[in-house]
C-alpha cells in the first residue's frame, strides 16, 4: 500500500449539524496541520514539542484514534463534504468520533468515505450509520483496482481517454458500493462500536 490514502467524506445530515462541523472544521488548520485538525475534534490529543519548538501529534495516539499515522485536511470541497488525506490507510477511528459529533445534532444522520490509495490498492468505500436497533455501525467494502495508464506516458495518445475511463470506473464502483454498504448496515449486517 503507497503512503497517501485520499478520503472524500460526506456528511448526510440537517443544516444544523453540518454548521456545527463546519466550525470545527475551519478551525483543523489545512495542508500537513496535524495538530490543529486534532485538536478541532478532540478535547485533549497527545503533543509534544520537538526540538525545534514546533508542536506535534504524537504517532500513538494518532493511530489510536484517528486511525493513521497522521490525517489532516486536503480540502473542503462542498460546505458537507471535504477531501481528507491519511497514511496508508482511511482514518477509521476519526470517521467513528466524527460520526458521533454529527449525531449528537442529528440522530438520522450518516457518514460516507469513499476512499483510494494512491496505487487503488485498495479503493473502497465505507459508511458509518445507525443500525436498525438504533447503535452506531460501520461497514467497509473495498477492492484493490488497477489503473491502465500506469505503463503509459502521459504523451501516449491514449492515455488521457485512459485515464478518464479508469476515474469513471471508480467513481461507479463508489457509487455503487455506497448503496451496499448503506443496505448491509439497514439489514443489521454492519459492525457496531
Amino acid at each position: 500500500m503507497a503512503n497517501t490514502v485520499t478520503n472524500i467524506v460526506q456528511i448526510y445530515a440537517n443544516d444544523e449539524a453540518i454548521d456545527k462541523i463546519n466550525e470545527r472544521f475551519e478551525v483543523a488548520g489545512g495542508y500537513s496541520d496535524m495538530v490543529s485538525f486534532a485538536k478541532a475534534f478532540y478535547d485533549e490529543p497527545e503533543t509534544v514539542i520537538d526540538k525545534d519548538g514546533k508542536e506535534g501529534v504524537l504517532i500513538n495516539w494518532s493511530l489510536d484514534n484517528m486511525g493513521a499515522k497522521w490525517v489532516y485536511i486536503e480540502n473542503d470541497i462542498d460546505m458537507d463534504r471535504w477531501n481528507i488525506a491519511s497514511a496508508n490507510y482511511y482514518p477509521h477511528e476519526f470517521l467513528m468520533r466524527l460520526f458521533e459529533l454529527v449525531v449528537e445534532v442529528d440522530p438520522d444522520a450518516y457518514i460516507v468515505n469513499k476512499y483510494n490509495d494512491e496505487t487503488y490498492d485498495p479503493t473502497g468505500v465505507v459508511v458509518y450509520k445507525k443500525d436498525p436497533e438504533g447503535f452506531f455501525a460501520w461497514y467497509n467494502y473495498e477492492e484493490s483496482k488497477e489503473d491502465p495508464t500506469n505503463d503509459m506516458d502521459w504523451e501516449d495518445d491514449a492515455y488521457e481517454d485512459e485515464r478518464e475511463n479508469f476515474i469513471y470506473e471508480i467513481e461507479e464502483f463508489h457509487e455503487e458500493y455506497e448503496g451496499y454498504c448503506i443496505r448491509m448496515i439497514d439489514e443489521g449486517d454492519g459492525n457496531q462500536f
